[in-house]
């Protein structure tokens, strides 16, 4: 069993022949336009980005105090829809990096940054966000359903060139040990914007197209509509939810995609000792009961050292678990 057909299985609750691990057999094609910045940093939304001096590791956020839609009651004066016909999308060289990755043994991932939620708090600023949504849902929804179609059309039109076999959606709903908003909030703003992506999506693929969210967030509360909603593989599972609860629960229903405490792990002054029990750690807690591929949550460690030691021992640790698990006596 290949890599690819390993990981069907595995997300499908059936019967895979060993461990799969990470993103196993997943090639990830960036959406077109999802990299594109002016002169001054900003995206095709208008948004800034930079290194802020607080950043410890150096890596890219949105700069506050540039916030493009200031007041959500002007939301259709202020924003800035990107031009998909533009030549900012290009559409031709995502399907000629997808033509290049062979289909009988890996997998055309459309990688999609800036979910529905996340594209909305870079436009507005992360607290004007979340005080909108209470105080002003109605206009939120508004925002987020003009989001939401420019994102579906951007999709069909990605779909064409490239064929994606799964999506990794990525739009975070929480920190470490909580929601950002009450389940209701979500269940009113959220949860229907990401229900039309789901069933157009899987409508472009025939009902074929693996979807994948991530968030590596506390979601528990939200697990079973994500479910009801259509999502197959929840990337980015961190053990500060009860991850063998939800496994055993949702058993067939979902499968889950990470499991290290990335937070306790990476770090400047990281220890190899620790990252290498934390790798094991995670297989041995959440692997035997199904449904599980082990990895960082955050997709990759902030820092190089982390993610070297991490990847070696996933694959060292893997090994040793096949031979217990799934070759035993062979």
């Amino acid at each position: 069993m290949n890599q690819r057909q390993n990981f069907i299985e595995t997300i499908k609750w059936g019967s895979p022949e060993y461990l799969c691990t990470d993103f196993g057999p997943l090639v990830m094609v960036r959406e077109p336009g999802a990299k594109v910045f002016d002169s001054e940093n900003r995206d095709l939304w208008g948004v800034k980005w930079g290194v802020s001096e607080y950043e410890e590791c150096r890596k890219p956020c949105v700069l506050p105090g540039y916030d493009v839609i200031t007041d959500i009651r002007k939301w259709r004066e202020q924003i800035i829809l990107p031009d998909l016909s533009s030549g900012s999308f290009d559409y031709k060289k995502a399907g000629e990096e997808a033509a290049r990755i062979d289909r009988s043994e890996k997998m055309v991932c459309l990688a999609c940054s800036g979910g529905t939620f996340e594209r909305s708090h870079f436009l507005l600023g992360f607290e004007n966000c979340l005080a909108d949504m209470l105080l002003e849902p109605e206009l939120m929804g508004e925002l987020m359903d003009a989001i939401t179609d420019l994102r579906i059309e951007l999709l069909r039109r990605t779909y064409d060139a490239v064929r994606y076999e799964a999506i990794f959606f990525h739009d975070d709903w929480g920190s470490k040990h909580s929601l950002f908003f009450k389940p209701e909030t979500w269940r009113e703003l959220i949860k229907p914007r990401e229900k039309r992506i789901i069933d157009a999506v899987k409508g472009f693929g025939g009902g074929n197209v693996i979807y994948i969210h991530h968030s590596d967030t506390f979601l528990e509360p939200l697990i079973p509509e994500m479910i009801e909603i259509g999502i197959d593989v929840w990337q980015g599972c961190i053990p500060q939810n009860d991850i063998v609860k939800l496994q055993k629960e949702y058993r067939g229903k979902i499968a889950f995609m990470g499991g290290i405490d990335v937070a306790k792990i990476d770090r400047p002054d990281y220890d190899e000792t620790e990252i290498r029990a934390e790798v094991r750690r995670a297989i041995d807690t959440y692997a035997p009961n199904g449904g599980f591929i082990p990895g960082i949550p955050s997709g990759a460690a902030l820092y190089e050292g982390v993610q070297r030691i991490y990847m070696d021992e996933v694959a060292k640790y893997a090994s040793e678990y096949d031979l217990k698990h799934f070759r035993k006596g062979k």
